[in-house]
């Protein structure tokens, strides 16, 4: 593997991190054996589990301040979370790999459980952490045990049982932006065999954008969640777990800055009459983190679920029978504001809707044996809506007519125009039958003031069914002391149904403009804009440079034409116009009619399934094998290593959006993506030592078909990846070199390439691959970007005695993330680069009361999580800033 200079120049801070000391994982405690971790779904230790998993405990939870999955990657560094547009546009990445986000069309690459419960959707998982006891990261394909969409790996949550002792904690958390922060869960018994644990919590902050047309704060706060649980004893060998949960968000997020003004977003901001005169952010300087908006932002969501899990032990200790059962219902409301400036131009209102069935079911060996087996299946069923439209506001015509002044061109010309051209070339008095391009055989005409109209756009109601299931199986098999092999296989059913109904009011992008200026239209606006046509009296038509269409008016009657003088020397006209006059562009800022579909922004919208499209039948069925062989072998009692190779499968995808496009041939191209497909080589060792262990894997991971879906200005472009590859290692450690001392240390370096992506999404940036029109552009062989090469997290956490009745600890965490570009072909300053301090101090006493004091990103780092090209401003660059400096203090009472 070729490191490059980059590594090197990290060497500083890998050298600063080792001196501190070692881990990722959590530091739950100094004895990695005490770790416990269900990765492969039965209990084993972290060391003993031959899987590259990161545990994060209760007590880093608590210790780091982390409250949802966003925060949790801080002590994770293969773990990337990235919040997007509103609050529920969450995407999970694990090794470079990861998508989702955008379109509920397209399922996470990376899986969230919580209990055993699959969370298909990432707005069903962003919530506020319950009442943890651990949360696992597994790195790599998890599709042998896990049932669906791991093919990136998967994130699982456990949270803690009742107990059949009264116990409980209540904390209340105040920071700067105002923030408040209450949790608290009870549990208790009801009778000699059930216990129940009630938790909540509510989460309220100001936001840390500021809106400057009005003043008012984004990217806020407002979340409260309440869980129920009851544990029914039943038996000595059969016990039962009921889980309900609630859980609302309503919040302005998520501001978009401006990282570079184009010229187009410049019109915006120029005074009259040269622009629109509205507030755009200031582009030099992002991380004022000031965003313009003439529409907050609003996200609604809320979740709610039920589900009970069973376990009975069979035949006195010879297996486990395991049943999860659960149903969840997923809404969720956003209304964006997607020019992301003062200007009225467009919003984009957004419902959705999921309701979610899943079955697992497992029986399983229990006990220390020689001969370990497990067989199960997983069932699944979803129902998703969708209603997405993007509306024009009431500036969107003045702006698109300042976009195209710039070639002599209004809209209300080009209305005319067409206009003109259908008079003459259709109907019973038509001059010029000959060129047809409008009315019933061509296009439709634009009506005066039609174009870019406000309330127009394109409205998209659509459905999807989902129905999967998986039959699984592994065995572990000890061959000798030392020695264990391991193989499990999973069949993989997965049907899609989706149906799409698509209305496009934006009568511009309906405006046929290629045909429209290969026939008549080009022909009626050259010659009538170059004189060309004779005159009522014989003469040629005066051409006026400051009118260019002297012959309608704004309210669309004609003017100083005479029909009949017109047609007296047709044939000369005609003559005229076969010689080619439409090609000299000096006379005719229209000829380039063609041009104008740069503010077609919208397809020509179709319905689907449709029956007279071969390859669009709103059906995809797929099903694949995945399996996973293994070999562990103890070198010492506390030297492990072992070798993996396993394959992952991710079901296709439909592209539920108004830039959904009909497929022209079976790979659903535009329509539909292709299923992913998985590989991974890894070779791991566990190493434990008196008062810590290291952990390093090795690992060469491919996805074949990854499922790209990539922004470009106007829409998304969903696509596969030929073959996109992930190789690099990953160290993790912890090391208590006396008591009061824990140390952690976690590396990840990482080689992420498009070995092949003939067909990757264009994006305005790209004049290299991309010319006018293009959608798709070749990758092959370029390095994916937004995907850190070099990772680390390392902390220091100290306990210590104040008396007999006071202890404390104090904490530090740091997170570096080494510069990467997030989009191809954008100005280099356009970058992330990520140094993060956290720390915390707290004081508690023996009977549970505590007080810490706690800060994240205390330096105040400053880095982009995401950027893209700005919605319809070609030669923009929007994106979305990380969270400035955080403090607070929290108290707290456990009892």
């Amino acid at each position: 593997m070729k490191m490059n200079s980059n590594l090197n120049a990290f060497a500083a801070r890998l050298l600063t991190g080792v001196a501190l000391g070692a881990v990722a994982v959590s530091g739950a405690a100094a004895q990695s054996d005490e770790i416990v971790v269900t990765a492969t779904k039965r209990p084993q230790t972290l060391q003993e589990v031959p899987i590259a998993v990161s545990v994060v405990g209760a007590e880093t939870i608590q210790k780091a301040q982390i409250n949802d999955l966003i925060d949790l990657q801080t002590v994770v560094p293969s773990l990337r979370v990235t919040q997007l547009q509103n609050s529920s546009q969450t995407n999970f990445t694990i090794r470079g790999f990861g998508n989702g986000a955008n379109n509920p069309g397209i399922e996470s690459s990376v899986g969230v459980f919580i209990d055993g419960v699959y969370r298909s959707r990432s707005a069903a998982a962003i919530l506020d952490l319950p009442t943890m006891e651990r949360v696992e990261v597994l790195r790599g394909p998890q599709s042998t045990l896990f049932g669906k969409n791991v093919s990136a790996g998967a994130i699982s949550i456990t949270t803690k049982l009742p107990t059949f002792d009264w116990s409980g904690n209540v904390e209340a958390s105040y920071g700067n932006y105002d923030q408040m922060l209450f949790k608290g869960t009870l549990s208790g018994p009801i009778s000699d065999n059930v216990a129940f644990r009630v938790s909540g919590s509510a989460n309220k902050r100001d936001g840390y954008y500021t809106n400057i047309v009005d003043g008012t704060d984004q990217n806020e706060r407002n979340r409260w969640a309440l869980r129920g649980q009851l544990l029914w004893e039943a038996s000595d060998a059969l016990t039962f777990r009921v889980i309900g949960d609630y859980n609302k968000i309503d919040e302005n997020c998520c501001g978009a800055v401006t990282i570079l003004n184009g010229p187009a977003t410049q019109v915006l901001a120029a005074p009259p009459p040269f622009g629109l005169g509205e507030e755009i952010s200031d582009g030099t300087d992002p991380f004022s983190r000031n965003v313009a908006v003439d529409t907050a932002t609003n996200n609604k969501l809320t979740g709610k679920g039920i589900s009970l899990q069973a376990d009975w032990e069979l035949g006195d200790g010879f297996a486990q029978l395991t049943s999860i059962t659960a149903y969840r219902e997923q809404s969720d409301n956003a209304n964006t504001d997607v020019d992301f400036s003062g200007a009225d131009l467009a919003q984009n209102p957004q419902d959705r809707k999921y309701e979610t069935f899943t079955q697992e079911i497992r029986l399983s060996s229990v006990g220390d044996n020689r001969f370990d087996w497990m067989v199960g299946a997983f069932y699944f069923n979803e129902d998703v809506f969708l209603q997405r439209d993007v509306i024009f506001g009431a500036q969107e015509r003045a702006n698109i007519d300042f976009l195209i002044s710039g070639a002599g061109v209004s809209l209300t010309q080009v209305e005319g125009v067409s206009q003109l051209a259908q008079a003459l070339t259709t109907g019973p008095g038509a001059l010029f039958p000959e060129f047809l391009p409008m009315g019933s055989a061509g296009v439709d005409a634009l009506a005066f003031g039609s174009s870019f109209a406000p309330g127009t756009g394109v409205e998209g109601t659509y459905n999807m069914d989902n129905e999967s299931y998986s039959i699984f199986g592994q065995v572990d098999f000890e061959l000798t002391d030392r020695l264990t092999i391991s193989g499990g296989i999973a069949y993989i059913d997965d049907s899609k149904t989706a149906t799409g109904v698509s209305n496009l009011t934006d009568v511009f992008s309906n405006f046929d403009l290629t045909s429209f200026a290969s026939t008549g239209g080009s022909f009626v606006a050259a010659t009538i804009l170059g004189g060309a046509i004779p005159g009522a009296y014989g003469g040629p038509v005066a051409f006026d440079p400051a009118n260019p269409i002297p012959f309608f008016t704004a309210a669309g009657t004609y003017a100083a034409f005479d029909p009949m003088g017109f047609a007296a020397d047709r044939a000369t006209a005609v003559a005229t116009a076969q010689g080619g006059i439409a090609l000299d562009p000096t006379l005719n800022p229209l000829i380039g009619l063609t041009g104008l579909s740069a503010v077609q922004f919208f397809a020509p919208q179709t319905n689907f399934p449709d029956p007279t499209n071969p390859f669009d039948t709103g059906r995809l069925d797929s099903n694949d094998i995945a399996w996973t062989a293994r070999i562990a072998y103890d070198l010492t009692d506390s030297l492990n290593a072992y070798f993996t190779y396993a394959t992952g499968y991710k079901a296709g995808a439909f592209n539920l959006s108004s830039d959904s496009r009909p497929p022209v041939d079976a790979s659903g191209l535009g329509r539909v993506a292709s299923p992913e497909d998985v590989r991974l080589l890894e070779l791991g060792l566990k190493a434990n030592f008196d008062g810590g262990y290291v952990n390093i894997a090795l690992f060469d991971q491919k996805i074949e078909g990854f499922q790209s879906n990539v922004f470009n200005g106007v829409g998304f472009d969903l696509a596969n990846a030929g073959e996109q590859t992930s190789r690099g290692f990953e160290i993790e450690s912890l090391y208590s070199p006396w008591n009061p001392l824990t140390l952690t240390f976690a590396l990840t370096y990482l080689d992420p390439e498009y070995k092949s992506f003939t067909m990757a999404g264009c994006t305005p940036f790209d004049t290299v691959n991309c010319s006018m029109g293009e959608r798709f552009r070749d990758l092959s062989g370029t390095r994916v970007p937004g995907v850190h090469e070099v990772s680390l997290s390392t902390s220091a956490t100290y306990n210590f005695n104040v008396n007999d009745n006071w202890g404390g600890y104090a904490r530090i965490e740091y997170l570096y993330e080494s510069d990467v570009a997030l989009i191809e072909n954008i100005p280099a300053s356009i970058t992330r680069e990520v140094n993060v301090l956290n720390a915390s101090i707290g004081f508690e006493t023996q009977d549970g009361f505590e007080v810490m004091v706690w800060g994240r990103n205390l330096t105040d780092d400053e880095y982009f999580l995401q950027g893209f090209p700005t919605v319809a401003q070609t030669g923009s660059v929007s994106g979305y800033t990380n969270a400035p400096r955080t403090y607070g203090v929290t108290v707290r009472k456990s009892f």
